[in-house]
């Protein structure tokens, strides 16, 4: 038996056919309507963690939290979970994600941190330009903002269109321009890699409509892209020594699954910037790849079902 919690149905349909095709019986846990009795010990079954750090952003505000807290209560009772209760803590923040890349010695773009306004302002004028603003607690993009100047960050901190991380926490982080405008994502399932594709940043930027003055970064976001979407281009026979590194990350944080994203300057520099634990598969790449993905996930699933 296989339990799915998650927060977002429209995530599932990938692991639900991978399932059927295996055979495995599995049951649906919806989050945000846990009932649960402390009382009791959970079923001895595998539990997959796809508690999107993005609820907030589609009205799920306690979702994340509420998912911590049973991710925590299964790890308590030694249950086995793909993308354990570790996962979800660099899900819901960057600043934690960037004390993992240091921790095993990888690049990153220089980052600050606050939550005061004018402590940032003040932080941003240490800040290579230009520079992107980023939520701690991400979704969707939003809070994803480029600004050239000390002044354009002041401007969009003092105005309607700022919207506040949900735990409070603004990255100033430093803007580091695509070679060949593309950024790189890095699939790895079971410590091992799945395939890499590249994300075209062709189209640059996209001025945000409600202030022309500032502008959405659309390189190093993390965007929900639909499907269908051209701008992926698989990669056959992908190779980097990064991968082994990524490898070793997604081993030491409780990543079973994971996709990766990382840019290379201009300068040939390799800065890693994203770890998504609940990673969405294009089904483009999918495709092209031969559902190499569905068959990791399904093999991944089989080993710890056993």
């Amino acid at each position: 038996m296989v339990e799915l919690i998650y927060e977002n149905s429209d995530w599932l349909p990938f692991f639900t056919k991978a399932l059927d095709e295996i055979d495995a019986e599995y049951r649906l846990n919806k989050i945000d309507e846990l009932k649960l009795d402390l009382n009791q010990p959970p079923d001895n079954i595998l539990y997959i963690n796809r508690i999107s750090p993005s609820s907030h952003t589609r009205g799920h505000n306690h979702a994340y939290i509420i998912g911590e807290q049973y991710l925590e209560y299964l790890a308590s009772y030694n249950r086995t979970v793909i993308n354990d209760y570790r996962t979800i803590n660099y899900e819901l923040s960057k600043v934690e994600q960037i004390k993992l890349l240091k921790r095993h010695g990888l690049s990153y773009p220089q980052t600050v941190f606050g939550s005061e306004k004018e402590e940032l302002i003040k932080a941003a004028a240490q800040m290579p330009l230009p520079f992107l603003t980023k939520h701690n607690c991400s979704g969707k993009g939003l809070g994803i903002t480029l600004c050239n100047t000390v002044a354009e960050l002041k401007e969009y901190l003092n105005s309607d269109a700022y919207i506040p991380s949900p735990d409070g926490i603004l990255l100033l982080q430093e803007y580091i321009k695509p070679k060949n405008d593309r950024v790189t994502r890095v699939e790895i399932c079971d410590g091992k890699l799945v395939y890499a594709f590249h994300s075209s940043t062709e189209q640059g930027f996209e001025l945000c409509p409600a202030d022309a003055c500032r502008i959405e970064a659309k390189s190093q976001a993390v965007c929900e892209i639909s499907e269908g979407d051209s701008l992926f281009t698989y990669l056959p026979d992908f190779t980097h020594q990064i991968v082994s590194k990524y490898i070793e990350i997604c081993n030491d944080a409780g990543f079973d699954m994971a996709g990766i994203e990382f840019v290379e300057a201009i300068n040939g520099a390799i800065y890693t910037y994203d770890i998504n634990g609940t990673t969405n598969y294009s089904p483009d790449v999918e495709k092209a790849s031969g559902d190499m993905a569905k068959k990791a996930f399904q093999k991944l699933a089989l080993k710890k079902l056993k």
